[in-house]
This record gives C-alpha cells, sequence and structure tokens, in this order.
C-alpha cells in the first residue's frame, strides 16, 4: 500500500496473477480468487482496472510470458498513471532476485506496485519489510521443493514411479493409497512387442523399430506427425521402467524393483542395452521392403556384402524388380537378378526343409524327452539362483559396510560400482527365479504352433503377412543367404532345429530302447 496523495495521482491500474502449476489454478488461492482480491482493492482505492495479466509459472523465474505482455504494456502507455497490483508477495515472485529484477523493471518503467495484503514503497522501513516477505516466500519455496523431492525419494525406493505416465502406461489408484501405473493397451502390447522383437533380432536396427511402430497406427505421436521420431524409439529402447525396475543414482535411488507391471523383462531390457552400445545404427531408408521380402537376407557370394534391391523400367515404361550387389570393387558390382527368379528359387529351399513323416515324428519324440529333462533340471536351477542371492546379499551388505568406513573417495566410488552389479545381477536371478515356474499342460498343447512351423514352414510362409515371412527368415536360417548371378542361390546355413532334422532324415538314428542295448540279465 502507498501513501494517499500517491493514490490520488494514479487512477488506473492493472492486475498481475500468478500460480506455478495448472492444479492451483482450480485452487483457493488460484488465478480467479487472486483477481477477484485485487479487483476489490482497486475498487476501495478508487482506481479503474485497465488490463489482467496472468502467468502459470514457477515464482522463482523472471522471464515470464504474462509478465513480458505486463511490462510491453507500461512501455506504451504513461505508466505514471498506472499502478500494478498483486493480491501477495508470494504471487509476485518467490525468488529475491526474481522479485528485485521484476520490481525494478516496472519502477523503471514509471509504474507504482500495490498490494491488499503486502506494503510495497519507497522509505527504508517499507523496502525492509518488503525484502523480508520476498525472503520468506523464497525460504517456503525451497522448502516445499525440498519436501517434494524428498516424498518424491521415499516413493520411488518403494517402487512406485512419480513422473509423468510413460507411453504405454496410465496411472490409476493403488490399493495401498497414492497412483500407480497400468499398462494402456494397445500402445502397452505394441511397445512389447517392438521391444521383445530388438533383442531377439527379429528387428535388427533401431530403423526397423520404427518401421514397424509406423505400420501401427494406434502407437502414439505427435500431432501431425505421419512418423515416429528416432528418439522416441530410442527412448523406447533404453528406457528402464518398461522392464518392471526403477533407478535414480543422483537422488540416491539404486536399482529397484517397481511396484507396476512390466512390458519386458529385466534380463530383456539388458540385452537391448547390449545391442544398442555395440554399433551404431544407420538412418531409415525409403522403406521398399515390401516389395521385396528377402531383403537383408541375401548377400553376394563374390563380396559377401549384402544385396539390395529396386525396381527397373524399360523403355515401354514398364517396371521390373529386381535384386543387385552395389558394393564398390566387386566384379558383379550393378548385375541384376530377377527377383521372381531369385524368390522361386527360395521357395524351392524352404520346401525342401519340410522333414518326412518318419523324421519328424523321431524328432518329436527326441523335442519331448528334452522337454522332461528340462523340467527334471528346473528344481536344481533354481536352488543354486537362491543360493547365490543368498550370497549376493551377504557380499552387499558388507560392501555398504566397507564404504561408509572408507576415507578415500576413489574406493567408495569402487565400491558403489560393484554394489550396482550386485543388484543388477539380483534383478536378473531374482526375475529367474519368478519365471521358473514351468506352465501346466502338456507337451502337444504348449509346443502345437512350435511344432506346425518345423513340420511344413512352407505353409507358414506361403500365407503369412509380411511381418510373419520376415519371422519365418530369422527362425529357419542362421545366417543370410548366399547369392551366386550364375548359379543362383547358395547352400544354406539352417538353424539348429532343422539341422537336427536334417540329421534325422540322413542317419539311421533310432531312439534307444529304455532298457538299453545290454543284454538282460537272467
Amino acid at each position: 500500500m502507498f501513501d494517499k496523495q500517491e493514490k490520488q495521482k494514479r487512477t488506473k491500474c492493472v492486475i498481475y496473477c500468478r500460480v506455478s502449476s495448472i492444479k492451483q489454478t482450480m485452487d483457493g488461492a488460484g488465478l480467479s480468487s487472486q483477481e477477484r482480491s485485487c479487483r476489490d482493492y482497486a475498487e476501495q482505492c478508487g482506481m479503474r482496472v485497465e488490463d489482467v495479466f496472468t502467468d502459470v509459472i514457477s515464482g522463482a523465474s523472471s522471464d515470464r510470458p504474462g509478465m513480458n505482455l505486463l511490462l510491453d504494456f507500461l512501455n506504451r502507455v504513461d505508466a505514471r498513471d498506472y499502478v500494478v497490483i498483486v493480491d501477495d508477495v508470494s504471487r509476485f515472485a518467490r525468488d529475491v532476485g526474481a522479485h528485485t529484477e521484476l520490481r525494478n523493471k516496472i519502477m523503471t518503467a514509471g509504474a507504482a506496485i500495490d498490494s491488499p495484503k503486502t506494503k510495497f514503497g519507497v522509505d527504508a522501513e517499507s523496502r525492509f519489510l518488503e525484502m523480508l516477505w520476498a525472503l520468506l516466500a523464497s525460504r517456503d519455496r525451497e522448502k516445499n521443493a525440498e519436501l517434494s523431492k524428498t516424498r518424491t525419494i521415499a516413493r520411488l525406493k518403494n517402487g512406485y514411479w512419480t513422473f509423468s505416465a510413460p507411453v504405454g502406461y496410465q496411472y490409476a489408484k493403488a490399493p495401498e493409497g497414492g497412483k500407480i501405473l497400468l499398462p494402456k493397451e494397445p500402445e502397452a502390447s505394441i511397445i512389447r512387442e517392438a521391444l521383445e522383437g530388438f533383442a531377439s533380432g527379429r528387428f535388427q536396427s533401431q530403423a526397423e523399430v520404427k518401421r514397424f511402430l509406423d505400420n501401427n497406427p494406434e502407437f502414439p505421436r505427435p500431432r501431425g506427425a505421419k512418423e515416429v521420431k528416432f528418439d522416441r524409439v530410442t527412448g523406447l529402447l533404453t528406457r528402464l521402467v518398461y522392464a518392471g525396475y526403477l533407478e535414480k543414482p543422483e537422488w540416491g535411488v539404486p536399482l529397484t524393483k517397481a511396484q507396476h507391471e512390466p512390458l519386458i523383462s529385466y534380463e530383456t531390457y539388458l540385452i537391448n542395452q547390449d545391442r544398442l552400445n555395440g554399433k551404431k545404427v544407420a538412418p531409415a531408408r525409403k522403406n521398399i521392403d515390401r516389395d521385396f521380402v528377402l531383403r537383408g537376407f541375401l548377400t553376394c557370394s563374390e563380396c559377401g556384402y549384402s544385396l539390395t534391391s529396386c525396381w527397373s523400367k524399360s523403355g515401354t515404361g514398364k517396371r521390373y524388380p529386381y535384386y543387385l550387389c552395389h558394393h564398390q570393387g566387386c566384379s558383379q558390382r550393378g548385375k541384376s537378378i530377377a527377383r521372381d527368379k531369385l524368390e522361386t528359387e527360395f521357395d524351392h529351399v524352404l520346401k525342401g526343409l519340410t522333414p518326412s513323416a518318419k523324421t519328424f515324428e523321431l524328432a518329436s519324440l527326441m523335442f519331448r524327452e528334452a522337454w522332461d529333462r528340462y523340467r527334471s533340471n528346473s528344481k536344481e536351477e533354481a536352488s543354486r539362483h537362491r543360493t547365490r542371492l543368498r550370497q549376493i546379499d551377504t557380499e552387499i551388505n558388507s560392501l555398504i559396510d566397507r564404504a561408509a568406513r572408507t576415507q578415500h573417495d576413489e574406493t567408495a566410488r569402487a565400491y558403489e560400482t560393484r554394489i550396482a552389479e550386485l543388484r543388477s545381477e539380483t534383478a536378473v536371478l531374482q526375475e529367474k527365479l519368478a519365471n521358473r515356474d514351468l506352465p501346466e499342460g502338456n507337451f502337444d498343447k504348449m509346443f502345437e504352433l512350435s511344432m506346425a512351423f518345423l513340420s511344413n514352414p512352407w505353409k507358414i510362409w506361403e500365407k503369412g503377412s509380411y511381418e510373419l515371412k520376415r519371422t519365418v527368415l530369422r527362425l529357419a536360417f542362421a545366417a543370410p543367404l548366399s547369392v551366386s548371378r550364375e548359379m543362383g542361390l547358395r547352400t544354406a546355413e539352417t538353424t539348429l532345429p532343422f539341422k537336427a532334422l536334417r540329421f534325422l532324415s540322413t542317419s539311421e538314428s533310432k531312439m534307444v530302447h529304455p532298457r538299453g542295448f545290454e543284454p538282460l540279465t537272467p
């Protein structure tokens, strides 16, 4: 408030209101309540309200859109006739530096500042009280920030995500109070398929993950964008939250099991990090792969580099599809091979993987025996994991005690690094234990699709979509197919199941009788 003579000189005013967040616009100290208080005060002082300026921004900042508009307004008019009314000093600023800077700008423009709750003046006592209130407002802001951070850290350590929900999740009320992340469909399923596909090798690069997401219109993207950005792909692959764990070392939050449902396993997350750190990924090119389903699985027999593909137009305007080598220095560079001819040869190769009925029956018996052996070894492996977990727990407690006693920073950092490694190993082992319980059901029910694929991969290829065909390629062949322009496709290297089937079909192997080879003892 200022003296009576000053009030009579200034008959116009503008109102400034500020809150720190959108949520505060709805509470008792919101923008509307501040404006009402300032208007009532202006009416009591006989001043006419010319305009109202608002901000939703932290009180520690002096660069504010609404305040900048207010200062521009004062520079366009004779500010000596105006008073800037704020509801309270804390609404003006919550930082001493910001308070002083904004006050000086308003005073330099020629306007005065007033408030129904705080005295703004030019004499020494008024300035002292004003700065005291500004200091208290700054202290309250810092204390609130500290309290908020403390609560956030405590909740993170308890396994609850406290930031905005990642894509694929949404917040819901937790039974024990607060909020918890829940998978949001269909985004969650799309992200799970993308992350697991990258870990398994179904998607060889981030570019392929990007194309997969681009082909799913239900995956969210920025408004108006037709494609998913590469930084979004990298963000999905590197976010620990999707594996059901939390970590924030700069706040003292170690690797912590989260309370929400994970989309992928922690082991899958680690595989993706290893793949990302292995080599740089080339940017995506124009996608013509759907016209050339074998692209990326064919290599030149002369130089060993991957074949590329293209459409060629004849003099009549008709277009023809080709595969060709583009590697500099290769004797076959630029010499094309008709797509239809090459893919017809591939059809014969794939059909040749189909085993005979007798071979497949024998393989089925072997797979059943291997599955039974795996089930019998499951309990033993789980026991080893539990023993290792107890050892890790003891080692971590010992390292924490040593780190607390050491006087050397370098030694303490070494202990902390080892503790982080052990906690990561703990997460992997706990995940393996959680997944150790084998599903109930017989062999036929659980492996129906796998056995159908092994019995006739050509059938799935013939009727499958583009994505399914690419999956068949990776499941059936252990390496890209070598191509010679003169001789066509060379001998293919198949994956282990098909190698086993081929071995059985070319040998005189038979199942051993349960009693063995030795003669019976009378």
